[in-house]
């Protein structure tokens, strides 16, 4: 064999390897990669559940309470329907858009929709005895079904809150490209 030859054969079977070594990182670094466009809209997703929470505890804040107007729990009403309206339709794209989350943000789509459908049915339920009867809101069915839509709306922003939180820290940790110590103990 010719010097040439031999080269040739060695530089070959080094890119081999190389590519042995390398590529199962390579495929590993991109799996675990978010998906940007699904990452953005889980964060704007995470934003609205806590809004959504905030005014369900402001909400349910005023059920002790008598001397409040009905028209005061309308108005927080209406804002809980517009957040989960709008919460409805973003968890509507981030389904169709499950293919390419990575694992954690799959599983915080597929956490949302129990708790959003709960949300959505309380204050449905709420929204109609407040048409029945004004007066309603001084019951303890209403009052019920506002406690019911602050538990789903609380539960719905932590399960986000941890379930992004842990991917986010999971990122953190991948990046950091840690080699296991040495048993020397140096």
């Amino acid at each position: 064999m010719s010097v040439t030859t031999k080269l040739l054969m060695t530089s070959s079977m080094l890119t081999v390897l190389f590519l042995v070594v390398l590529a199962p990182s390579a495929l590993a670094d991109t799996a675990t990669q978010q998906s940007p466009q699904v990452a953005d809209q889980l964060a704007d997703f995470k934003r609205t559940a806590f809004e959504m929470r905030r005014e369900a505890d402001t909400l349910k804040s005023f059920t002790p309470n008598k001397r409040l107007h009905w028209q005061s729990h309308t108005y927080r009403l209406e804002a809980l329907k517009n957040h989960v309206n709008k919460m409805g339709k973003s968890l509507s794209e981030l389904e169709a858009l499950k293919p390419t989350a990575t694992e954690s943000q799959g599983m915080a789509i597929e956490h949302t929709r129990p708790h959003l459908v709960s949300v959505a049915q309380n204050l449905t339920e709420a929204i109609e005895l407040v048409k029945e009867n004004r007066n309603n809101v001084h019951w303890a069915e209403y009052a019920e079904a506002v406690n019911n839509i602050y538990a789903h709306a609380d539960a719905l922003h932590t399960k986000l809150d941890t379930i992004l939180d842990y991917e986010n820290a999971q990122l953190r940790f991948d990046s950091l490209e840690l080699q296991p110590a040495s048993a020397g103990g140096s």
